[in-house]
């Protein structure tokens, strides 16, 4: 069932491209939504699913060439259609928390925490993966880090329009009032003292990704209260940033659903 949409918001549009997040930005009805854009007079099969659902939420659709929705979204990779629509909502990480650290063991609260990931590629892959595993939420500072863009969605296959995102202005200072709140707070670092499968991700548990280049900072990696390394083996000594979050992220699954 497609949720109505509001049309006509005031905020400037973000262009989403590709079927993946139009189709899931349709299907989760969080953004307002202007119009829809395909590239052929008569639609594709899966580009008439697309028309169903904008129709159902009577969401104007448009024709254009190829070219024209590429200069509508800035991106060749399309793939015959593109979305007018307000940016992805951002969430306030506080009664988030709040409702989460009160759940039972088996459903304890899962964040995720980015330091400085620049590369939208990287947070679209932290950003499904994060998502397919059961995350309560991304948590993303406000400068020096890649924001919720449709590349990101485009990256996520759409996961985006579906995952609670919240932007804090000091990473450092929200990890010191997580664990003021029972969250423990995990970094991912070579030089962790434990290795990742050797500690326990079962609790109330707050992950922590570093930067493509330098990991976590040092501020950063001082709040938390473990380091822990993925085990390596070959003459490659590290993941990296989307890769380490998958890593980590089903090991705590695994934990939370091991009877």
């Amino acid at each position: 069932m497609v949720r109505k949409h509001r049309n006509g918001a005031s905020a400037a549009p973000e262009m989403l491209y590709g079927h993946h997040p139009v189709m899931e930005a349709l299907m989760a009805g969080r953004r307002a939504i202007r119009y829809m854009m395909i590239d052929r007079r008569l639609p594709s099969e899966r580009q008439a699913r697309l028309v169903a659902l904008a129709d159902e939420g009577r969401i104007p659709v448009k024709t254009g060439t190829p070219d024209d929705l590429a200069r509508a979204c800035g991106s060749d990779q399309h793939q015959g259609v593109v979305m007018a629509a307000s940016p992805l909502p951002l969430g306030a990480l506080e009664p988030l928390v709040a409702r989460a650290v009160e759940r039972p063991p088996g459903k304890a609260c899962l964040l995720v925490l980015l330091d400085s990931i620049l590369d939208p590629h990287n947070l679209g892959a932290i950003v499904r993966s994060a998502h397919c595993a059961g995350a309560d939420a991304l948590v993303i500072p406000k400068d020096r880090a890649a924001g919720a863009t449709a590349a990101v969605s485009m990256a996520s296959a759409g996961a985006l329009e579906h995952v609670q995102l919240c932007q804090v202005t000091n990473l450092a200072v929200t990890i010191d009032w997580l664990k003021a709140q029972g969250v423990w707070v995990a970094g991912l670092a070579r030089e962790g003292t434990q290795t990742l499968f050797d500690a326990d991700l079962a609790g109330p548990l707050a992950l922590v990704i570093g930067g493509e280049e330098k990991g976590l900072r040092a501020l950063v990696r001082k709040r938390c209260d473990y380091l822990v390394s993925i085990p390596m083996c070959g003459r490659v000594d590290s993941l990296n940033a989307s890769a380490a979050a998958a890593v980590a992220l089903y090991d705590a699954y695994r934990q939370r659903h091991t009877d």
